[in-house]
């Protein structure tokens, strides 16, 4: 399965295509190469009047003419055989050389998919894989239409998800979250931001956005034996009085945690997780608030550092929600 998935994917089959060219180009170049340095040998041997070199070279020659014959054949007997042996299989499509028109053919019918999937469904998170796979469109014009598109769905999606949002907020307070935070988060999903959940929280979303104070940039805390920004990051939240959900003490377990959430916690602020029922905590993340039915929320990780869109009670098996903390802007 997985290399019939990376036979039907535009960007393998564009990389597969440059190897293909590559080898084309080298089938050609290098027998020339061969040929014009065999001439080159010549001419010297014959300047030089000299019978024995001019044996010398004729003799080498052979070789040389053997050595750019077999550069040219044996990369096209390969992959004719292999071509031959799998045209009836799903495999034959990775040994296609596609022009560039073509590839941007097949984003175009792979985004379109999504676009459609985003439509039917109405949901965030497919709303946001349309938009993340859009980066790999580079036709300017189709890669605005396409946005508009997304566009158009996104207010829909908004809309059918304000009033949910507005049963589920929770607390008294008229505040409605920080939707700058959240669209700051959101650019990232899918994207590889090479850094983990704490340094994706701190230095990709709240630091730009003058969210963070040099004192929560710089702490960490020691727990678990460890080391840990995101412990020190929620030391200094709660420190600094920013906590608005905790985890009740008799939340033993994810789904007693998950079932007090959100207490006052709105789009925007920071979520920390812990591994069992203590508060040292361990991955850290960006609430984007009730879509979808459910909690959701914005992280990296430090296995592949790729940002996730997901559930809020998804993130880990034995991950639980400690604490929801609101971000405090710079100067206030």
């Amino acid at each position: 399965m997985m290399i019939l998935s990376i036979c039907d994917s535009p960007s393998a089959l564009e990389v597969i295509s440059k190897i293909l060219l590559l080898i084309d180009i080298i089938k050609v170049a290098v027998p020339i190469i061969l040929i014009i340095f065999l001439m080159i040998k010549f001419m010297r041997a014959v300047s030089s009047h000299d019978e024995g070199e001019i044996q010398k070279v004729f003799k080498s020659s052979i070789s040389n003419m053997i050595a750019a014959t077999l550069i040219f054949l044996i990369p096209t007997i390969v992959i004719m055989i292999a071509r031959l042996s799998m045209a009836s299989t799903p495999y034959s499509k990775c040994l296609v050389r596609l022009s560039s028109d073509e590839i941007a053919i097949k984003y175009y019918n792979n985004i379109d998919g999504l676009i459609k999937k985003a439509e039917d469904s109405l949901k965030y998170s497919d709303y946001f894989n349309a938009l993340g796979y859009l980066d790999n469109i580079k036709d300017l014009d189709k890669k605005n239409e396409y946005m508009r598109r997304l566009e158009d769905i996104k207010e829909i999606i908004d809309k059918n998800n304000e009033e949910e949002e507005e049963d589920i907020g929770g607390g008294s307070s008229s505040y409605q979250g920080n939707m700058i935070i959240v669209d700051e988060a959101k650019k990232y999903i899918n994207k590889d931001v090479g850094t983990d959940c704490s340094g994706f929280v701190k230095h990709k979303v709240l630091k730009p956005l003058d969210y963070l104070q040099d004192d929560i940039a710089k702490a960490s805390g020691h727990c678990d034996g460890k080391s840990r920004g995101s412990y020190g990051m929620y030391l200094k939240y709660k420190e600094k009085g920013r906590v608005v959900w905790e985890r009740p003490a008799s939340a033993s377990t994810l789904a007693l945690s998950v079932q007090s959430f959100p207490g006052d916690c709105k789009p925007g602020d920071v979520i920390f997780y812990s591994y069992g029922n203590n508060d040292c905590v361990k991955h850290v993340v960006i609430y984007t608030g009730f879509e979808d039915g459910k909690h959701m929320i914005v992280d990296s990780n430090q296995q592949d550092h790729i940002v996730r869109y997901r559930a809020i009670d998804k993130v880990y098996r034995t991950a639980m929600p400690l604490a929801c903390i609101r971000p405090i802007k710079n100067g206030e």
